[in-house]
């Protein structure tokens, strides 16, 4: 649990913290964006629209942020397309990915909001409880995934 998860008026000033691990190296968030080696992944999904994915180098495990050579991580992006009775829908299917639902991010607002548990088919994810239609999500995936593994068919 985080400050910003205890005192949600703190997300005016101080971004929630990132496992660094979980992320593609050379990422950090600001209140309302993550971003990527320079690049705002809000921007991106405004640009190429959900759901979207970027990918970049992982990092080296216990390296202290060191970019791997090899591996890679993704940053899913979709957007919130219903959200009632602690069910969320998106626009994109993850139920086939592996993505590190802990470090799920709201993109574009801050939200003022307690924290809450969303279902997302068998999974839960913990976001602020004034979702609504149209809020845009970021959740960081290991791996290189590609649009038509998050596209709804």
């Amino acid at each position: 649990m985080t400050l910003t998860s205890l005192l949600p008026t703190l997300r005016d000033s101080l971004p929630a913290p990132l496992a660094g691990d979980a992320w593609p190296a050379r990422t950090h968030a600001t209140t309302r964006d993550v971003v990527i080696a320079g690049v705002s992944v809000l921007r991106y999904a405004e640009l190429c629209g959900t759901p979207c994915v970027t990918t970049a180098p992982a990092i080296v495990p216990l390296s202290g942020g060191v970019p791997s050579a090899t591996a890679s991580t993704s940053v899913l992006v979709a957007a919130v397309t219903g959200c009632d009775d602690g069910m969320l829908r998106l626009d994109a299917r993850l139920d086939e990915l592996a993505p590190c639902w802990a470090e799920a991010r709201l993109l574009g607002r801050i939200s003022h909001a307690a924290e809450r548990r969303w279902r997302l088919g068998a999974c839960t994810v913990v976001l602020p409880a004034d979702l609504g239609v149209g809020d845009v999500g970021a959740l960081p995936c290991p791996g290189a995934v590609g649009l038509g593994e998050i596209r709804p068919r």
